[in-house]
């Protein structure tokens, strides 16, 4: 089935280039790479392997691979095990895989790291099992459990987030974690037992409270763990629908973000600190005050900072669908589509779904013909592209209610 469209062709972008071999350029126009990608390229590196606390800017759910393998034409087993290794970095990160076992304690704990940061999360639990094993202390331990609370996180929506997180907070009971790896873990807390409980209730109101202590000390904090913390904090008052107070705790974020980036302006990492910051910026305005204005403010500033990141132009575009403006989300889903992975196949069909939605059905069709291509067996985009290919009496239409039928062995209710 051809796309006859070009409204969504997909970049093999600077994140696509990280994911599959820790590489990322400047593009054709001589864009800079997103901050992700960047921020990732860094961290491999110049990490110091001798030492804990790899930074991460942000983590994601196995189907983000999946995405980028069908995207790059790479069988996903060869990518999510790293048996493709197409770059120098690649087959640096391989060899450390291969040879892992030979690896000190450390060493190990960063590696798992590096493969959590790229979405090999059943690679990296085989890593950390191995340093598991081995974790002697209440810092090792931590570090092992940090990591396990991140790939339940992403891996099994949370299943074994508790018992990871007991272990940190027993780590911590015990003493020798610094306060700034403590504030790490209750903002984990605290966003995900909010998010959907991941934590028993306990913890989160221990994590409150210790992590509210550990803040209001900030003497010799470092400022990006701090707006990690408030940003997390300021979800306690938006989910109560207080605008003033949410607002108070976004603020303390974003100074801190600020003075971060004040300190190492050219890092990636710094600067993803204000990308986040925008991020929820755009949902308190979307949830919170409702403030249409301001909410799309927040998308453009977020696009400004990181005009590579595909994502923030759906973050804008589900501002811009929640305050009633179809059409406005329509061009920014695609948009974020041509930009790039992750997320081509939810934009696409985002985009599908507002085109449709403000009565332009061809455009909604090349979105769902473009999605065939990348999810050919999807019976929800077959049966939604079939329909609006036969309110165009388009010649799409037949092939598309053939695949279904033999995928479900049912009609689509044409």
């Amino acid at each position: 089935m051809t796309v006859t469209s070009e409204r969504a062709t997909t970049a093999r972008n600077a994140f696509q280039q990280t994911m599959v071999g820790l590489e990322c350029v400047t593009d054709a126009t001589g864009q800079r790479p997103d901050i992700f990608s960047q921020a990732s390229v860094e961290a491999f590196e110049h990490t110091d392997w001798q030492r804990f606390g790899y930074r991460f800017t942000q983590v994601f759910e196995p189907s983000v691979l999946q995405e980028v393998a069908v995207l790059e034409g790479v069988p996903h087993d060869d990518l999510a095990w790293l048996r493709h290794r197409p770059t120098t970095a690649a087959r640096r990160l391989g060899d450390l895989v291969d040879g892992h076992a030979e690896l000190g304690f450390v060493e190990q704990v960063n590696l798992a790291s590096v493969l959590i940061n790229l979405a090999r999360h059943d690679l990296a639990e085989t890593v950390l099992t191995r340093a598991a094993a081995r974790a002697d202390g209440s810092r090792e331990r931590f570090e092992v459990a940090w990591l396990e609370f991140m790939i339940s996180n992403r891996r099994e929506d949370g299943r074994t987030s508790g018992p990871a997180f007991a272990a940190m907070r027993q780590a911590i009971t015990e003493g020798g974690v610094p306060p700034h790896r403590t504030l790490d873990a209750c903002t984990q807390a605290v966003v995900w037992y909010l998010k959907r409980q991941e934590v028993p209730a306990e913890d989160f109101h221990w994590s409150v409270r210790v992590g509210n202590a550990i803040a209001t000390r900030q003497a010799g904090l470092d400022p990006s763990g701090l707006s990690s913390w408030y940003r997390g904090l300021a979800m306690l008052p938006a989910a109560k629908g207080l605008p003033q107070q949410t607002r108070a705790y976004m603020e303390a974020a974003r100074s801190a973000a600020e003075e971060t980036v004040r300190q190492q302006a050219s890092r990636a990492y710094e600067l993803n600190l204000l990308k986040t910051y925008h991020e929820s910026a755009l949902k308190e305005h979307m949830y919170v005050t409702k403030d249409r204005d301001r909410a799309i403010e927040a998308g453009r500033a977020l696009i400004d900072l990181d005009p590579a990141w595909s994502v923030s132009y759906g973050e804008l575009a589900e501002g811009y669908r929640r305050f009633g403006s179809p059409r406005e989300a329509a061009e920014l889903y695609d948009t974020a589509a041509r930009t790039g992975p992750p997320y081509v196949g939810h934009h696409l069909m985002m985009a599908a779904s507002c085109w449709e939605q403000v009565g332009e059905p061809e455009a909604a069709l090349a979105d769902y013909l473009t999605l065939t291509e990348l999810v050919p067996g999807n019976a929800d985009v077959l049966s939604k592209g079939a329909r609006c290919a036969r309110r165009l009496s388009h010649p799409a239409a037949a092939t598309l209610h053939a695949a279904l039928e033999r995928l479900t062995g049912r009609s689509d209710g044409r």
